[in-house]
């Protein structure tokens, strides 16, 4: 690539896996949304016929566009065409982040014990505090204000943002990347009670049976383990086991305001959306697609290449391969048939209503004396 911040259209395309045609020593320096276009050097993004009308500037010399769509010829001097969009931004937009300005080395605010282990290569920002016996791995950078409990490891490459916590004993692998407030390795929401309480009496009828009394906390003594190339997004949480660890799988991608309980076991390359809320106990196969919202009980077990639709609730082990959706969470057809049928209620109870009053109609005529 030329530079960091202006780029030539034959490079781009060769970067992203695209074909360019027409002058590829353009050069550009900003992808952009249509409508955002302003200058010779901009790179909009155009997918569609509809993002082609949103670019009204006529400054842009080239443009990143899909395969097979028709663009008006001369418009542009130079483009490149993919055939998957949104991989090849992940391929391009890298490329025009800010360089981190970041000096390795240790902020003098920042709080470190003396058994600790610190690459010399890594950076660890202001306030910033590392626990005893804590590894922190070569080119790792910590922003401000994160905590790296007693025991814990962090691999090569790892991106802690500001407010992350780990308790003791967390394990990161290699370039895992945790956003703002991220935390890992709280105690688990695990509690007793001496006699059985309401919740494991709640199957005996519809009213509560027995009172919860005396709650005792199960304390936490299992580990936080993260794989490689794990990322976790702002503001979610994982707890550590209660006496196994919780495990999330290589390359596994959770968005903000996840929460995932203790002793769950997350496969690999798995995408879990916001809010999505897994109990404890769970075990969650490879390649594994949580929608948003969506809730999964405890002890459940999810097979390989699921895909949970959005704020679905599985109360119930699901097999490898299928789609599902809605609460109590089934096979994808038959919830979008009974979303359709619930559609037709209204239509089919003013249909009975009608029949009622035909019905009462021929009753009445029926019981009339002949005049």
């Amino acid at each position: 690539m030329s530079s960091a911040s202006r780029h030539r259209l034959d490079a781009l395309a060769a970067h992203i896996g695209g074909r360019w045609e027409g002058d590829g020593g353009i050069e550009v320096d900003r992808p952009c949304e249509p409508a955002d276009a302003r200058s010779a050097a901009d790179l909009p993004l155009v997918f569609s016929a509809q993002a082609f009308g949103q670019l009204t500037s006529p400054a842009p010399r080239a443009v990143l566009t899909v395969e097979g769509l028709a663009l008006p010829a001369g418009r542009f001097a130079g483009l490149i065409r993919v055939s998957r969009p949104r991989y090849a931004l992940a391929k391009l937009l890298p490329l025009f982040l800010p360089e981190a300005r970041l000096q390795p080395g240790v902020h003098p605010s920042a709080i470190v014990d003396a058994s600790a282990r610190i690459a010399p290569d890594a950076f660890v920002g202001p306030f910033t505090q590392i626990g005893a016996r804590a590894e922190i791995g070569a080119g790792c950078i910590l922003d401000g204000n994160v905590t790296i409990g007693e025991g814990s490891r962090l691999g090569p490459g790892c991106r802690l943002h500001a407010g992350v916590r780990l308790g003791p004993g967390v394990i990161l692998g290699a370039g895992v990347i945790l956003h703002f407030n991220v935390c890992l390795g709280a105690d688990g929401f695990s509690y007793a009670t001496p006699e059985p309480g309401s919740v494991e009496t709640s199957t005996l009828g519809d009213r509560v049976q027995t009172r919860n009394q005396a709650i005792e906390r199960i304390p936490s003594l299992g580990r936080v383990v993260i794989g490689d190339d794990v990322e976790i997004g702002a503001n979610s949480a994982v707890d550590r086991g209660t006496v196994g660890d919780t495990v999330i799988g290589r390359g596994t991608k959770i968005d903000d305001l996840v929460m995932i309980g203790h002793n769950c076991r997350i496969g690999e390359d798995c995408l879990i959306a916001g809010q999505v809320g897994i109990a404890g106990s769970c075990q969650i196969g490879n390649r594994v697609v949580l929608g948003g919202q969506a809730g999964i009980a405890d002890h459940v077990t999810i097979g390989d290449d699921t895909v949970v639709m959005a704020s679905s609730g599985v109360g119930r082990d699901l097999a490898s391969g299928l789609v599902v959706g809605g609460t109590p969470a089934m096979p994808r057809q038959q919830f979008l048939e009974q979303l359709l049928g619930l559609a037709r209620l209204k239509r089919i109870a003013e249909e009975i209503r009608g029949l009622g009053e035909r019905v009462r109609g021929l009753e009445r005529s029926k019981d009339r004396p002949d005049t």
